[in-house]
């Protein structure tokens, strides 16, 4: 085995490793053999014979941005080709790798070759496309080539083989009485009996460990405590069902829905026969029936032989969404990240099998091995949460544009509230927009009461609800109509502040408050989710003087419970929704008129349709509007653009109520008025001018460590790096502008007690939709350097969506 072109073997970062027989060469080793030899000693062992060939070249889930060569022996000749799975041995370790390529002959020295041991699978689990596609995030995403294969597979694809039952987890009889005892010794412990005992009943282990974000370590020691209990349930062949929400075909579509599906079937013709892939982007009003413009294009390239993906947000992959797709379509893949390992392989083969055509499911859904691709459609294609948080951090939008393009297919981008990259990329004529200018029906938007809080009196409960608000919440729901409330902070109160010092009661291990959960009667960290009794004094002057400051949605919930007894009322964040039923069961429960007022984060702020909802209330729009991120102002016009829009859905009219501090501030005032060209081009005159995306890339880079010095001192070393090639004599010589922000703590500077510098370049668009070689350069370097070096840690987000 050797890295290609290299002279030994390379290990996990970069080190190297001689081969087995082998024992490194010490200085008195060297004088030794010196000696050796000239006494007459035996020669050097001699180079062993050339293999005959052929070679495969593999690459591992590893950082390390290299192809490895082995020898191909025996009957594995006519097994192995591009896209299998091999068992290699490497580092001394087998693991499993993937075959990218297949050579005759090979210029890597035979002493450093070894042979694959065995081939895993009959064909290709990846087929040339996919191949292609994730060499292009490695080399865009700054990450290794297996990386980003990786995320192509299901996890038991990475393994030799995976488990077909879910383990489970529940409260042992009896365990509540030893929850006290487990909250001053064991934290972790106790968060996890009590979240077991509140659920009553056995849950997914991993999805629940991963909810809670803990380690499988609390787990072990309830079971080996007798606390919990450990079980196993059949995997379903399927993802559960997915919705029974019909979706009637309308008689008639709109103009502009009529015009939008033809449109894009004329470019799925083209491209199917020219191999010329083509990106749209169909801007529509809350409303407008994006969701049968959709559906209406699968269905063309259906009929045409042709697969379709359909991304939604992850919070938008609702029971009523699937049952839109699975009403019109029939059976279709359902790929979201609550599967299991072994359900995810299952509905993978079956799309790989070409017995599911139509895929439907979040950012990774975006690698569905569909053959025959015809169309891929991104739903609310501004989202963030279609850009990956950890390794390879890919944006789905651009990966799909990448893979039509490639394959000659259609990208259908849709929002009502576009992303400023994609509404640029209409302006420059890399995408077609399509308008969809009224809503189905012929309905107006709902008007906007906006609520100037600082006017408002004060008062406990009129510092969370207005009277307007209180005033419509009461008059809708005692005419029957549904209320949905949004805050998009979770938890009961956001800050604990001391009165007599005027300091913050925070997390000991971030830089960051503690929130206050009523329910639970903690104080959380939502950064490392620590958890500790809420403080009857001050931790900095021991004054008895702490008062509660600001609202969560738990906040909300409880003023309405207060207010109006009888009024049913539920809730939905990551707290209360736990279960993967608990989702359904919520939404299913409004959908039938059982809830009056749905109170919630942005969790309810996409996917939703419901016609009983006729009043939307906006608790506070300035939530993320301040926050230290150039995107903070697009992020907030484009969440209250959406959490309005799902108002008067229904025969009845809607409207809404904004209660905010910045009444003035342009993405409030426009997200109101329903007006995003005026917002688009205010917040991109101000883009332009700084030179932010989408008028230039950025370049960041994250260093973390627990020591305070160490973390400092590595983002110094890589700015000075950076500059040189940037900013450079031989940048400047090639009239390159591109420039290094930083060294500075990170906005968020500590997290789990771990310190955060980041470094970032801007550098300006190359000719077109080049990169520039600026750009490029700062990239290669940063991952070569991330690939080496174990500590301090170093994060490489190529176009990041968050500053944080």
């Amino acid at each position: 085995m050797s890295a290609k072109g290299s002279q030994g073997e390379t290990g996990l970062f970069g080190e190297e490793y001689l081969p087995e027989n082998a024992k490194p060469a010490s200085k008195t080793a060297s004088k030794a053999a010196a000696r050796s030899k000239s006494a007459g000693s035996k020669p050097e062992r001699p180079e062993p014979p050339a293999h005959p060939g052929p070679f495969a070249r593999v690459v591992l889930p590893r950082p390390m941005r290299t192809e490895y060569t082995y020898a191909i022996d025996g009957d594995l000749v006519e097994r192995v080709r591009p896209g299998m799975r091999v068992r290699v041995t490497f580092a001394r370790r087998r693991e499993i790798a993937v075959v990218v390529g297949v050579d005759a002959s090979t210029d890597v020295p035979a002493r450093a070759i070894r042979p694959i041991e065995d081939v895993l699978d009959a064909e290709p689990v990846i087929g040339p496309e996919l191949l292609d596609l994730t060499r292009f995030i490695a080399n865009e995403y700054a990450c290794s080539w297996g990386e980003a294969l990786a995320a192509a597979l299901p996890a038991p694809l990475k393994r030799a083989g995976g488990s077909r039952r879910v383990r489970t987890l529940a409260a042992a009889e009896g365990a509540a009485s030893e929850l006290d005892e487990l909250e001053e010794k064991h934290p972790k412990q106790y968060r996890l009996l009590r979240t077991l005992l509140e659920v009553a009943g056995p849950v997914d282990q991993l999805e629940l460990l991963r909810r809670l974000g803990l380690s499988d370590a609390p787990a072990k020691s309830l079971v080996n405590k007798g606390l919990a209990v450990v079980g196993s349930r059949a995997v379903e062949t399927l993802v559960e069902a997915g919705g029974d929400r019909e979706r009637p075909r309308p008689t008639t579509l709109t103009e502009g829905q009529s015009w939008a599906v033809e449109a894009v079937d004329a470019a799925l013709r083209v491209a199917s026969g020219s191999g010329q892939g083509r990106g749209f982007l169909l801007q529509g009003v809350t409303g407008s029936g994006k969701t049968e413009v959709y559906l209406q294009v699968i269905e063309r390239a259906l009929a045409r032989g042709l697969g379709a993906i359909c991304l939604v947000p992850e919070i938008a992959l609702t029971p009523q969404t699937v049952g839109w797709f699975r009403s019109r379509f029939g059976e279709v893949a359902v790929l979201h990240s609550r599967l299991t390992d072994a359900q995810r392989l299952t509905i993978w083969q079956q799309v790989r099998r070409g017995e599911l055509r139509v895929v439907v499911g979040a950012r990774s859904a975006v690698f569905a091995p569909v053959e025959n691709l015809g169309v891929i459609v991104i739903d609310e294609e501004h989202e963030p949460s279609f850009k990956q948080g950890n390794v390879p951090r890919y944006h789905a939008r651009d990966v799909a544009l990448e893979r039509v393009r490639a394959c000659g297919a259609v990208c259908l981008l849709g929002s009502a509230t576009p992303s400023l990259e994609s509404w640029q990329a209409v302006k420059d004529g890399r995408l077609s927009r399509l308008m969809l200018d009224e809503r189905v029906g012929g309905g107006a938007l709902p008007p906007v009461d906006v609520v100037d809080m600082r006017t408002e009196p004060a008062g406990r409960l009129a510092s969370i609800l207005s009277r307007p608000l209180r005033q419509r919440i009461d008059q809708a729901v005692l005419s029957k109509e549904q209320v949905i409330l949004f805050l998009n902070r979770r938890g009961f109160a956001p800050v604990l502040w001391c009165q007599a010092c005027r300091t913050v009661v925070r997390c000991p291990s971030c830089d960051s408050s503690l929130t206050y959960h009523r329910h639970i009667e903690r104080m959380v960290c939502h950064q490392c989710h620590l958890e500790q009794r809420p403080p009857k004094a001050c931790p900095s002057c021991t004054a008895p003087q702490l008062r509660m400051l600001g609202a969560g949605s738990e906040r909300v919930q409880k003023a309405i419970e207060e207010m109006w007894p009888d009024f049913r009322v539920r809730r939905m964040d990551s707290d209360t929704m736990v279960r993967r039923e608990d989702y359904e069961e919520t939404l299913g429960a409004f959908g039938r008129g059982e809830i009056d007022v749905l109170v919630g984060t942005q969790m309810i702020a996409k996917g939703l349709d419901f016609p009983g909802v006729t009043l939307v209330g906006i608790i506070s729009a300035d939530t993320s509007l301040h926050l230290p991120d150039f995107r903070a102002a697009e992020r907030t016009f484009q969440l209250l653009a959406q959490v309005a829009g799902r108002a008067g859905r229904g025969e009845r009219p809607g409207q809404i109520t904004v209660q905010t501090e910045s009444p003035e501030h342009p993405a409030v005032r426009c997200a109101t008025t329903h007006d995003f060209e005026s917002f688009a081009a205010q917040e991109c005159e101000s883009r332009r001018e700084f030179g932010y995306p989408p008028f230039g890339r950025l370049l960041r880079v994250v260093v973390e460590d627990d020591d305070a010095g160490r973390a400092a001192s590595e983002a110094d070393a890589i700015a000075t790096e950076l500059r040189d090639l940037v900013e450079g004599p031989a940048a400047e010589a090639a009239g390159e502008t591109a420039v290094v922000l930083g060294p500075a703590p990170a906005p968020m500077s500590i997290i789990r007690d771990r310190h955060r510098h980041h470094v970032l370049v801007k550098a300006a668009p190359g000719v077109g939709a080049a990169t520039a070689p600026a750009f490029v350069r700062a990239r290669d370097h940063l991952a070569e350097r991330a690939a080496r070096t174990t500590r301090p840690r170093l994060s490489v987000d190529v176009d990041p969506v968050s500053m944080l």
